[in-house]
């Protein structure tokens, strides 16, 4: 996600190639960062909301892998599911199969969830989840989980729950 004048931007455009394989112009200076806090404030509203949903199927006696297959045959399916699953033992090659080291990092998380606060009220624009995602995030950055992935949303919401 990339802003700036066009033209350089078409310049380096096989340079960035190397960063990741989708490189997308978005207009004026400002507008790559502006894509970026959009796309991850979506991304930890939907984190929260499949760690969430997967902790209440578990309570409820559901068996994980099966929960997140339903999941993701149906319409609850978002990458937070199918891709980066956030529960141990239900997808190998994530950060939770790893006790969520690596990956994206939970203050960076906050960071970014803190960017699209300021934006989101120098817009006027409302965000009650948004914000809220940016409290979890902070709580957890407070609560030791700062250098995890921030998948670990999954287990800081089951530690919570045995306060």
């Amino acid at each position: 996600m990339v802003g700036g004048v066009e033209q350089e931007f078409n310049a380096a455009k096989e340079l960035l190639t190397c960063m990741g394989s989708n490189v997308v112009y978005c207009g004026e200076v400002g507008t790559g960062q502006a894509a970026k806090i959009c796309n991850n404030m979506l991304l930890a509203i939907s984190m929260i909301g499949t760690a969430e949903t997967m902790n209440l199927g578990i309570r409820l006696g559901l068996d994980p892998k099966l929960l997140a297959k339903i999941l993701n045959m149906s319409s609850g399916r978002c990458w937070s599911s199918d891709t980066y699953n956030p529960v141990p033992g239900v997808m190998e090659g994530v950060p939770s199969a790893n006790n969520y080291q690596g990956g994206f990092g939970t203050t960076l998380m906050a960071k970014d969830l803190g960017l699209a606060q300021i934006s989101a009220t120098s817009t006027k624009t409302p965000v009650p989840l948004g914000s809220q995602a940016h409290q979890i995030y902070r709580m957890m950055c407070a609560k030791g989980y700062a250098l995890k992935d921030f998948s670990a949303v999954f287990q800081f919401l089951r530690e919570e729950e045995s306060l």
